[in-house]
């Protein structure tokens, strides 16, 4: 074991800023944070291997879902193989060639980027650091740890400043009209106007800190807005035709209030559809790593 130390005394940061310049393979497991969790980075030879910013979560394997790279039969055979060999489900995905190989550098790279930055939050908890002869979910990319610190670094300068705009963990956010950034896609489709920010974080894979940004950037591309309250199925489509109608008003800026027709009867109150499990949460129930 070469350190173990209280995150207390030594951030993040500063732990992958030592083992990020030493050769050999390194595993950084920590424990507590913000939610009392586990968390891992697996670096080699200068390069981040592998990384989560909470083992109980399939963060990577959500965010893959999301983007269209993995089908439902491919996700059910992975995570029946992760199941009886042990191994991670994204190492399962990959050895059974069940994700779009195109897809893969980008989502894994963006993954690193979010669940790295979601660990500069942790203020709390312990840490070791191990030489080890194999690295959680190692599907052979690799990307530089200082290359990696720069994104990072610009994704926190972002946050703050996307926090503000979002309003909050409970602010929801609605669909708008407008071109979707292509690296975006899998985040808006999740985007149905009763998701909250919370609730979108949870779902999409983009951790704590990327998930806020990626929505901001939405709401800046013109594709979605913060609402005070869960939209209806009616008021969703009024809001649409509104932004159509009103191509100059400011997105993101100003809340739509269409519970009530001005001039007409208020509309009788939507029943809320009950409430299903999601097939990812359903399929990932169980499953650890990455």
């Amino acid at each position: 074991m070469l350190l173990t130390g209280s995150l207390e005394a030594f951030r993040v940061q500063e732990i992958l800023g030592l083992v990020g310049r030493k050769p050999g393979q390194w595993l950084i497991t920590l424990q507590g944070g913000p939610r009392g969790r586990a968390a891992f980075v697996g670096l080699r030879d200068r390069t981040v291997v592998s990384v989560s910013a909470d083992t109980t979560r399939q963060d990577l394997a959500r965010r893959l879902v999301i983007e269209g790279a993995i089908g439902t039969t491919g996700l059910a055979e992975a995570l029946r193989q992760a199941g009886e060999s042990g191994v991670g489900l994204v190492r399962a995905l990959v050895d059974g060639d069940k994700v779009e190989p195109a897809m893969i550098p980008d989502c894994v790279r963006q993954h690193a980027v979010s669940a790295l930055a979601s660990l500069t939050h942790w203020r709390s908890g312990s840490f070791a650091v191990d030489e080890v002869d194999a690295l959680p979910d190692d599907i052979d990319l690799t990307f530089p740890v200082a290359g990696l610190g720069t994104e990072v670094t610009g994704m926190l300068k972002r946050w703050r400043p996307a926090s503000d705009m979002l309003g909050g963990p409970n602010t929801v956010i609605a669909p708008y009209p407008g071109q979707v950034p292509g690296r975006l896609r899998g985040l808006h489709s999740l985007i149905d106007g009763h998701r909250t920010v919370a609730e979108l974080i949870d779902a999409s894979g983009h951790g704590d800190i990327g998930t806020v940004v990626d929505l901001a950037d939405l709401v800046e591309a013109g594709c979605a807005t913060p609402m005070s309250g869960s939209m209806g199925a009616l008021e969703q489509r009024l809001a649409m035709l509104a932004a159509m109608e009103h191509p100059d008003k400011p997105v993101g800026k100003a809340t739509p209030t269409l519970s009530v027709i001005p001039g007409g009867a208020q509309p009788e109150p939507e029943v809320e559809p009950e409430q299903t499990e999601d097939l990812l949460s359903t399929l990932l129930k169980g499953v650890r790593g990455v």
